[in-house]
């Protein structure tokens, strides 16, 4: 049935784009090689399943005595997105707790160069340890510690087995299994919702995600920025021509870069030189996608120049499909960009369509339409704007409250969810049959 269903799929793309239009064969296949290969690597036993997870009586008395270990996959840069609120949370435990920070890399990386980056971000940690977890050894190895966190799917299978510990947590900053199609990996990665840590989440959906859904308990993690980079411009824009940015990620498909391409190549055609379109995010050439000679393309920039581009641009267009809006419009709602991005029934606690942003219907024609309403009528809708960068100033403008309110649910996690084995069952209803 399937290979009936991609034949005619091919067959009305071919008859309504064109035979230029080329649907990779190699899709699926690619995903399977690399579903099986996780299938084999992450796994947990059965009697992980039937083990409690939470052990209070481990935690030492004080808190200038407790460690906290971290458990993250090797990273490429520490000061973009869900890692640099990692290690943003990590320095405040250890600045304002005396708690004592481990960072343990799951996989293989060269432990001084991840080192270097830790600390390149916050030079705080220079005194944190870090271990690489690239051996059965090592993982039998792990230093005991009072706390340990899990930050991607992935390291939950590592904490699972871990039993030199106090409390366990899962850092969640977005729903991972949409990371994959419905599969094997999403499987694997949906169980881990159900592996009984204490939750880290990472805006307010997703807190009632792992609650509701999977019967977890959590605190929010309430997303902010940093206003030393993320603040307006001191002078106008200029009149013309209108600047837009778009936050490009090829081959990130929870960020629709398929819908974006076509709608920002109907928009450049239809606006020509009154645009001037401007992507990052990651380093990829526009030629490769039909859209040489219609947008640059910068590339990943140092951190602290993204907000100097967020500041000359006009318009800031985003796509996110995953159930958490992403940094990005935090960022440009505070540099006084107006933000266009795809609607997202998750997302509408923070991005209100015609009052602090502009929301699009996910298809090339809405999207184009949205960008070019908000181009031409930019200086209309200056009050969307305002009101964007008023709700950013105050609610979302400081890290302290949010990683306060963390630090305290750490500290003190409900005991309520204390007898909880992974999928909520009770201890003594979890014994082997």
């Amino acid at each position: 049935m399937k290979k009936v269903i991609k034949s005619v799929v091919r067959k009305v793309a071919k008859r309504v784009l064109g035979t230029e239009v080329i649907l990779n064969d190699s899709t699926w296949s690619g995903y399977t090689r690399d579903a099986l290969q996780l299938a084999r690597i992450i796994d947990c036993a059965p009697e992980h399943l039937r083990t409690p997870q939470q052990h209070p009586e481990r935690i030492a008395a004080k808190i200038q005595d407790r460690v906290c270990n971290w458990y993250l996959p090797q990273f490429d840069s520490p000061f973009y997105g869900g890692v640099m609120t990692i290690l943003r949370l990590a320095e405040s435990l250890q600045r304002l707790q005396g708690m004592k920070q481990r960072f343990l890399i799951c996989g293989d990386a060269s432990q001084s160069e991840m080192k270097a980056k830790v600390v390149s971000a916050f030079p705080t940690l220079e005194q944190a340890e870090l271990i690489v977890l690239n051996s059965a050894k090592a993982i039998n190895e792990i230093p005991a510690s009072d706390y340990s966190v899990a930050t991607l799917w992935t390291t939950a299978y590592v904490l699972l087995g871990v039993q030199n510990t106090g409390y366990k947590f899962y850092m969640i900053q977005d729903f991972e299994p949409a990371f994959y199609p419905a599969g094997s990996t999403y499987a694997q990665t949906e169980l881990t919702y159900h592996f009984g840590f204490y939750g880290i989440c990472n805006t307010q959906t997703l807190k009632e995600i792992y609650e509701r859904d999977y019967g977890g308990c959590a605190v929010i993690l309430q997303p902010s920025i940093d206003q030393t980079v993320f603040y307006p411009p001191k002078e106008e824009r200029p009149a013309a021509p209108k600047r837009l940015f778009y936050y490009a990620r090829p081959g990130t498909p929870r960020n629709g870069f398929e819908l974006a391409a076509a709608a920002l190549t109907r928009l450049k055609q239809e606006q020509g030189d009154r645009v001037e379109i401007i992507c990052a995010g990651t380093g990829w050439n526009p030629e490769q996608y039909g859209l040489g000679g219609m947008v640059t393309s910068v590339g990943m920039l140092p951190y602290a120049a993204t907000g100097d581009l967020y500041r000359s641009c006009h318009v800031g267009f985003v796509m996110m499909m995953t159930k958490h809006p992403s940094y990005l419009p935090f960022e440009l709602m505070a540099c006084g960009s107006t933000v266009v991005t795809n609607y997202n029934a998750a997302n509408t606690w923070l991005l209100k369509d015609g009052e602090n942003c502009f929301l699009a219907p996910p298809t090339a024609s809405n999207i184009a339409a949205t960008l070019a309403y908000a181009l031409d009528h930019y200086e209309e809708t200056a009050a969307v704007r305002r009101n964007a960068a008023h709700h950013i100033q105050n609610t979302l403008s400081g890290w302290d409250v949010s990683l306060g309110a963390v630090a305290d649910f750490m500290l003190n996690p409900p005991a309520s969810f204390l007898d909880r084995t992974p999928f909520g069952l009770k201890f003594s209803a979890a014994k082997p049959a």
